[in-house]
């Protein structure tokens, strides 16, 4: 019998443009309290699904019909699991 794989998690800097991912649940544990609060405001929360749109200095994403921009580098410390779209 296999062990099932752990799931793959990146940060949000890495995730494609255009795919989708899940927020872990302490991928903002690591953020200054502010941004993880601002962040949790805006719908960035504890398993949210989210739409990379756009990477760059100021990367994009989409939490359910809202568009959010967020700095590059508190986006490289947002941990995701990618979701297979195939599935």
């Amino acid at each position: 019998m296999t062990t099932p794989t752990p799931p793959i998690r990146i940060p949000l800097t890495q995730l494609a443009p255009g795919r989708r991912a899940t927020v872990e649940c302490s991928a903002l544990d690591g953020l200054p309290e502010d941004d993880r609060c601002l962040l949790t405001a805006m719908g960035l929360g504890e398993r949210c699904e989210v739409r990379l749109c756009r990477r760059g200095h100021a990367c994009i994403v989409q939490v359910d019909t809202t568009r959010l921009g967020i700095d590059e580098q508190v986006a490289a410390r947002i941990m995701v699991t990618p979701i297979d779209d195939a599935s």
